[in-house]
């Protein structure tokens, strides 16, 4: 005979039983109940439905099951059975019950004694793995309270030993490092207990300018091993934290790299890719392998391959504490690209060894929900899986001092935990910007409740890529219509929508308002996703000389910079940098690199780029966001000839604005032009060069900015 027998919590005094057995039919069976080894509930004679080879009943509890407690089941004469309680994270007052709101989770850290607490409340037993400098081994094991936490405290000073929880689910057994831990051994092997309260310690460097809306920004997207890993450039530490923030480094050329370029630029603040530690293959051999890093293990502790000593323990903090403030002292802020909607490898991931299901969505079928197609998504809707996501921001803003976050398909997390990242973000850091990619994502999740654009009115302090920008000024950025034209491309049918695009979507000019305010559209044309501007372009204007290329590169750049909305640019961009092509390159050796060679051959784009970021910071119409303050500030004309036209006629209420006009070609062809009175030109980056015209000529693929 081959029985096996499955038993499953369905309510909170409902256990489901399902006995699969070769025999024609079982004998009367009797059904015993124990907990922790007392027996509490017994059925003599269950009657079971059968179907084919499945006999299935359920057995209802006299009181209700208690989280914590080690129950076991016994049918008939079959061994003693675990009881599955995968399913209580769905009951419908499960959150409630097992919410902790407390700020202890994690390790504390004190010189004469540490504390763990972690959140574990499916689990019977929890014990703490040790390992100390010698490796010495050691577990002990932690005391149960209320909410399914978990708390135990060892004595002594355990700075910078190594640990794991290892914790008993239902009668699986695995272990699971920190999900609080703030950092993490050498090549993410365990939790490592250290002291962030030093960081704090650390002095925070004031910024000269202020930032009063988002719309005061422009943003310059990199990574920490793209900014300077490549040739061309002294950078000593390639590819690190300390590396990204070394001063006075030069490309071959002399000219400036490295943070001094960024700082050049006239940016202000520093995107950076994922720095929050993830699935690299080996934090200390870097040479073979690349990784964007959206495949996140950690929403605390720091990647390890950026550090000069990964395998020191706080290096990696300190590190970026270090990077920030240095990039502070030179008036730049930084904004961490966060990955809180999804995980890479569920079943392998700490967040399901420590409480099994709960921190994934699940689609109607229960299969798991991947509506990132990166993963599996992660349930930001429950009330723990929020908190931990909450805490993190917390955690980064307090102790880093950090300027702001995007986040990564924010459109699959929920509204309340966005706003609620929003208020805890402003409160450590006033000027703190907060924006993500806003795509409607998924079905498990109700529209209304998703963190996307589509619901922009309620969340009027929370920024979103606007991708409708990005396809009307350059085209679709997708792989498979790269051949398709937009505005800078010389497609002047999209002369109205450009008008659209220029007021960040929110006046409602060819199409219906995207936003309430210009703080929330940020402006886009390239990001580390898909082709870049000019590899597109190399697609659509295929018949055009390199020359025309890059003009048309410049072009975008300048309508970016004077367009109302935040201004927002990939690494590279400003130059016209290709990638060979390549739309994904998330995982590809050396072709995200930042291309000093280009920057030495190109520098004129480099020094008009930062002219217009210098023009943008001078006009004060960048700095309005509502429809009232935006509508009617420009008159807008499409000349017949296909220069596009944007006046400011005398001086403006909203911002006292001098009188001036853009002109704008986004044909392939030089158009002559004439104005009503005398205008000056400015040209040059040092906006000394100044040129009176009335009459001239307009360049193909070019835009003049004049004033009276």
């Amino acid at each position: 005979m081959v029985s096996h027998l499955k038993a499953k919590l369905t309510a909170w005094k409902r256990i489901h039983i399902v006995l699969f057995t070769d025999m024609a039919r079982p004998e009367k069976l009797s059904i015993s109940l124990f907990r922790e080894e007392k027996l509490i509930k017994q059925v003599t004679n269950a009657y079971f439905t059968s179907v084919n080879n499945l006999y299935i009943t359920d057995i209802i509890l006299d009181e209700e099951y208690e989280l914590g407690k080690n129950y076991r089941l016994l049918v008939g004469d079959l061994s003693f059975t675990n009881i599955d309680l995968s399913d209580a994270i769905y009951f419908n007052d499960f959150d409630n019950r097992y919410f902790y709101n407390g700020d202890d989770l994690g390790n504390n850290y004190h010189k004469d004694y540490t504390e763990f607490v972690m959140w574990a409340p499916l689990a019977s037993s929890v014990h703490v793995k040790l390992l100390g400098p010698d490796e010495e081994m050691k577990y002990v094991e932690m005391k149960r309270e209320d909410k399914g936490i978990y708390r135990l405290k060892v004595n002594g000073d355990l700075l910078n030993y190594k640990y794991r929880y290892v914790i008993n689910n239902y009668g699986v057994v695995t272990e699971a490092k920190d999900l609080y831990a703030k950092e993490v051994s050498l090549n993410s092997e365990y939790s490592v207990i250290i002291d962030p309260e030093e960081l704090l310690k650390i002095p925070n460097i004031a910024l000269k300018t202020k930032i009063e809306k988002y719309v005061d920004a422009t943003i310059y997207e990199t990574h920490i091993r793209d900014l300077n890993e490549g040739n061309f450039n002294d950078t000593v530490n390639k590819g690190k934290y300390v590396g990204f923030a070394e001063e006075g480094r030069k490309s071959i050329g002399g000219h400036p790299a490295g943070l001094d370029y960024i700082k050049y630029l006239g940016v202000t603040h520093v995107q950076l890719q994922p720095v929050l530690d993830f699935e690299s293959k080996n934090d200390q051999k870097v040479s073979d392998w690349y990784n964007w890093g959206y495949d996140t293990v950690s929403f605390f502790a720091l990647e390890g391959s950026y550090a000069l000593h990964p395998e020191v323990p706080a290096s990696r903090i300190l590190e970026f504490k270090q990077l920030v403030n240095t990039y502070h002292k030179n008036d730049l802020r930084i904004i961490m690209d966060v990955v809180y909607n999804h995980i890479f490898k569920y079943e392998t991931s700490d967040f399901e060894k420590t409480v099994p299901h709960y921190y994934f969505r699940r689609r109607k079928n229960h299969y798991l929900s991947n509506a990132s197609g990166c993963g599996n998504d992660f349930a930001s809707e429950r009330k723990m899986a929020s908190k931990i996501i909450v805490d993190s921001v917390k955690y980064l803003f307090k102790y880093f001092d950090i300027d702001g976050l995007r986040f990564d398909l924010m459109g699959l997390l929920d509204i309340n935990t966005i706003k609620a990242c929003y208020k805890e973000a402003k409160k450590i850091k006033p000027d703190a910007i907060i924006y993500g990619e806003g795509w409607d994502m998924g079905e498990e999740l109700p529209k209304e409740e998703k963190a996307s654009k589509n619901n922009f009115a309620k969340l009027k302090d929370i920024g979103f890529f606007n991708d409708s920008y990005r396809d009307i000024v350059k085209g679709p950025s997708s792989p498979f219509a790269l051949h398709e034209k937009g505005y800078i491309c010389g497609n002047t049918n999209y002369a109205y929508g450009l008008d659209y695009s220029f007021h960040a979507g929110v006046l409602p000019l060819s199409y219906q308002p995207m936003f309430n305010n210009a703080n929330q559209s940020v402006n886009y044309l390239e990001c580390h996703d898909n082709n870049t501007l000019y590899d597109k372009l190399l697609v659509s204007n295929a018949y055009e000389d390199e020359q025309m290329h890059l003009d048309r590169v410049s072009l975008g750049n300048q309508i970016l910079l004077l367009s109302f909305g935040i201004p927002f640019f990939h690494a590279g961009q400003e130059i016209g940098q290709s990638k060979d092509g390549l739309d994904n390159t998330y995982k590809t050796l050396g072709v995200n690199n930042l291309n000093y060679r280009l920057i030495d051959e190109r520098f004129d784009m480099v020094n008009r780029f930062r002219l217009f970021n210098i023009l943008r910071k001078k006009l004060a119409y960048t700095r309005l966001t509502t429809a009232q303050e935006m509508k009617g500030f420009f008159e807008i004309s499409h000349w017949d000839n296909g220069i596009y036209v944007l006046s400011c006629k005398g001086k403006n209420v909203v911002c006292n604005e001098k009188e001036f006009v853009i002109l704008i070609n986004p044909t392939g062809e030089k158009i002559s032009f004439e104005l009503d009175d005398y205008y000056t030109v400015i040209d040059g980056a040092d906006l000394k060069n100044k040129i009176n015209i009335k009459n001239s000529f307009l360049p193909g693929s070019s835009l003049l900015l004049l004033y009276r």
